[in-house]
């Protein structure tokens, strides 16, 4: 009888003062919703401010049915004193895109263990305080200030996270985020730090030296897009139970130099675009490394301009997946156009077409500094066997010397056709035919890099023929001569 008489009061103030009620939660127009059911759920929202206001112990399921219908509305949230947050806090605050600033300084998160996705997505917000939580029961942290794009604070220095198992997407797409400071974190007990801090694009440091990552399986794009980054240690990292790594560092432009010397890859499978586009990348150790497992290398140098070696001697390419167009080395190395040194073990068998290794000077085995591997094609193709260092080499003759048996220049003037790739510096280039056991000079300033015999030759004769060129004033005619084609004038 009592209920029935505190709900007629309730309604009748809903036909005076205009209140619309939804659920349990009251929303007024121009003051805050009072009602016994709204506060046993610890909150009210005044719709003519935008301000939730949290109080005694909020009933985290009717918040979130709440904030699905009016999330877009909240501009503000304040936790007043005696405000407790319920156990599971996941989903809590997700989606107030409008909200610009929350302040739970007052809030009671000792019994809270899930703040999975907490903040989700709260992109227009510039003010958070949460510095006095208490969230040593947590568990869950992964998405927790996920896409909080306008964010460029935020104290987490005081945060316990001895019993937090997930930190995937934890401050993934925080774009405006200055400086954050994770140095306390106690990681002992984490498992996924997939995209952790992934297009934090204004941080210039992180310190994540006191990180214990022994437990940690999955680290696919952590530091991905994190693009003012200027240094970043990873050496005490203890990689030994992680199979992802795809992206990890991808994007990092500002990085000049990482030290992975001490990482533990026995285990990883996938290095999809592991450094692609580290711009400004010229130091890797990678030395230790051990890809017996991996499937997928492909992009994992991509765009990584400014390198200038690579020691890839532990490299075992043998589980990586070759498939017409799905090949797993693709673009490998696509754009690394100042790579002048390249280390292979014995596990690393081919450099295909498809890994697209910059080829315009063309790769030599430093055993035999002079004898080019790579092919003459746009991409090096390397056949490798046992351990061996390749290192680009500017030749100094003509390569790639393709000739033309046309009907135009073979069967009406018994002429042949020669061209080749241009010689870098090259201002002169010769022919030489081997005669009567001499070279003979035929044509020495031809300045294309095409040239055509004279017409009327010597039918079903065989010629050997070599094409030098002049560098710096000097002819090399030993490359030339060992580098000579054999022709036959039909």
């Amino acid at each position: 009888m009592k209920l029935k008489k505190v709900l007629a009061v309730v309604m009748s103030l809903c036909m005076v003062a205009g209140t619309v009620s939804y659920g349990a939660p009251v929303i007024t127009q121009s003051i805050t919703a009072q009602a016994d059911d709204s506060a046993t759920n610890g909150f009210s929202f005044n719709q003519t401010t935008g301000r939730l206001t949290l109080s005694d112990t909020v009933d985290g399921a009717t918040l979130r049915k709440f904030n699905n219908k009016y999330g877009y509305r909240v501009k503000s949230v304040m936790a007043e004193k005696g405000t407790v947050l319920p156990k599971d806090s996941s989903l809590l605050f997700r989606n107030y895109t409008n909200c610009s600033s929350i302040d739970l300084s007052n809030a009671d998160t000792s019994n809270v263990t899930n703040m999975s996705r907490m903040f989700d997505n709260c992109c227009k917000l510039k003010s958070l305080n949460v510095s006095g939580f208490d969230t040593s029961k947590v568990t869950y942290m992964d998405e927790m200030f996920c896409y909080c794009k306008s964010l460029t604070s935020l104290d987490v220095s005081g945060f316990d996270t001895s019993a937090v198992t997930d930190m995937r997407d934890m401050f993934d797409g925080c774009n405006e985020l200055i400086s954050l400071d994770v140095s306390k974190f106690d990681t002992s007990r984490v498992k996924d730090m997939s995209s952790m801090f992934g297009g934090c694009f204004k941080l210039t440091s992180i310190d994540v030296t006191a990180f214990d990552t022994s437990m940690v399986t999955d680290m696919n794009g952590m530091f991905s897009s994190c693009k003012s980054l200027t240094s970043l240690d990873v050496s005490g990292f203890d990689t030994s139970k992680v199979t992802k790594m795809s992206d990890m560092f991808s994007w990092c432009h500002s990085l000049t130099a990482l030290d992975l010397s001490n990482f533990d890859t026995s285990k990883v499978k996938d290095m999809y675009h592991m450094f692609g586009d580290c711009f400004k990348l010229t130091t890797l150790d990678l030395s230790s490394f051990d890809t017996s497992n991996v499937r997928d290398i492909s992009y994992m140098f991509y765009g990584c301009g400014e390198l200038t070696s690579l020691d890839l001697s532990g490299f075992d390419t043998s589980k990586v997946t070759e498939k017409s167009d799905l090949s797993s080395s693709s673009c490998m190395f696509s754009s690394c156009n100042k790579l002048e040194s390249l280390t292979l073990g014995e596990n690393f068998k081919n450099v295909l077409k498809k890994a697209q290794l910059p080829n315009s000077k063309v790769w030599v085995n430093m055993k035999a500094p002079t004898r080019i591997v790579s092919g003459d094609e746009k991409f090096a193709v390397i056949k490798n066997n046992g351990k061996n260092t390749y290192i680009t080499y500017t030749p100094t003759y003509p390569t790639n010397i393709k000739v033309e048996y046309s009907q135009e220049y073979n069967l009406k003037s018994h002429q042949v056709r020669f061209s080749w790739k241009e010689v870098e510096g090259a201002d002169r280039y010769a022919i030489a035919v081997y005669l009567a056991g001499k070279w003979k000079v035929q044509d020495k300033g031809i300045t294309d890099t095409s040239y055509t015999t004279p017409k009327s030759m010597t039918p079903d004769t065989t010629y050997k023929v070599a094409i030098a060129a002049r560098v710096d004033g000097k002819w090399d005619t030993v490359n030339a001569i060992k580098n000579a084609v054999t022709v036959t004038v039909k």
